[in-house]
């Protein structure tokens, strides 16, 4: 991840609610960098998934052999 992102992820300026006894229940964020916390949870997920992948896998078939077979298969 690029660190200037991962920086400039925490300027952001949340806003509490906090409840009658005085304990954090909630957070507010501006909607853009909500969205770009989801994204960021998105991209870990991916590579995630990516890493499990190639650790689980026998074997990797290259993207291009992959295509060529769905291709014959008319999937593609």
């Amino acid at each position: 991840m690029d660190r200037d992102k991962i920086e400039s992820m925490g300027n952001a300026q949340p806003k509490y609610v906090i409840s009658a006894d005085g304990r954090k229940r909630g957070v507010m964020l501006e909607m853009a960098h909500y969205r770009r916390l989801l994204q960021r949870i998105e991209d870990l997920q991916d590579a995630l998934t990516l890493d499990r992948a190639e650790q689980t896998s026998e074997k990797l078939i290259p993207y291009s052999e992959v295509r060529a077979r769905l291709k014959r298969a008319g999937k593609l």
